[in-house]
């Protein structure tokens, strides 16, 4: 697959990633998010695939509103990543907190499909 097929092909995860986000939809993000996922968070503390998947499942995290504002796809020497800009709205405990943010997603390509091996997201 030439490059600008993989940046069209991860253009599309990094739009179902951010749907199953939205909508906390657990299964999608069981597909999407590689078992050995290694991730940061705002805080800067290590988060796994069944840590994001169990924060959904509860309603930890919940996205009132995730607007993406820039999108960069890279697919390139072996190296492909996307990087997102949104507005976010996300609600905890009653409270609701309102921040611009940015995730970086490194992909691969596992079992059929694109999946999320590394990645992070900070105070943009």
């Amino acid at each position: 697959m030439n490059d600008s097929k993989i940046e069209a092909a991860l253009d599309a995860a990094e739009s179902d990633m951010q749907q199953a986000m939205k909508s906390s939809d657990v299964g999608a993000l069981d597909r999407i998010i590689s078992d050995d996922l290694v991730f940061t968070g705002v805080d800067g503390a290590a988060i796994s695939k069944e840590d994001d998947l169990e924060a959904h499942r509860s309603g930890a995290t919940h996205f009132e509103r995730l607007d993406e504002v820039s999108r960069i796809v890279h697919a390139s020497d072996g190296r492909n990543f996307t990087e997102v800009v949104a507005d976010v709205a996300t609600s905890a405990e009653g409270a609701t907190r309102v921040a611009r943010l940015k995730w970086h997603r490194e992909w691969e390509f596992i079992d059929g499909r694109w999946q999320v091996v590394k990645g992070s997201v900070a105070l943009a």
